[in-house]
């Protein structure tokens, strides 16, 4: 993920905060399995639309693999990037997806901590220093 990779090169040089929210549909194989492949695509499309929606232009939202989802949060404090979650988890369980019904997802959010990098290989954060961040992670389901 390019963008990332230049965040945290962003983020060492000028001493900026970033954090990433990631999300993970809840049970959407069998939304897939139930209601069939059309209509998990438009929960897809729904929910992305929303979070485009509600975020910020210099935030970055990316499909990471099915049915999980990252958002980059420049300039973003974990703490400010936790109660975005919180309002996303909100305005998704409102939303009626036509044909399913009410979809749920998890969410977790961590903040960028200097050593911070990223393993292009496994295509995941490589945090390091637990104990040094805040991080929180808000479940529904």
């Amino acid at each position: 993920m390019p963008k990332l990779e230049e965040e945290i090169e962003r983020a060492r040089r000028a001493g900026r905060e970033f954090s990433l929210t990631m999300l993970d549909i809840d049970r959407f194989k069998s939304i897939n399995d139930h209601f069939g492949h059309n209509a998990g695509d438009l929960v897809l499309k729904s929910m992305a639309e929303m979070i485009k929606n509600r975020i910020r232009k210099i935030d970055t939202l990316a499909r990471w693999s099915g049915e999980e989802f990252v958002i980059l949060l420049p300039d973003t404090t974990v703490n400010k990037a936790a109660v975005l979650a919180e309002e996303l988890w909100e305005s998704l369980s409102r939303m009626a997806m036509p044909g399913v019904g009410s979809v749920t997802a998890s969410f977790g959010v961590a903040g960028y901590c200097p050593g911070d990098t990223f393993d292009a290989k496994g295509r995941r954060p490589d945090v390091r220093g637990q104990s040094r961040r805040q991080e929180l992670c808000a479940v529904h389901a």
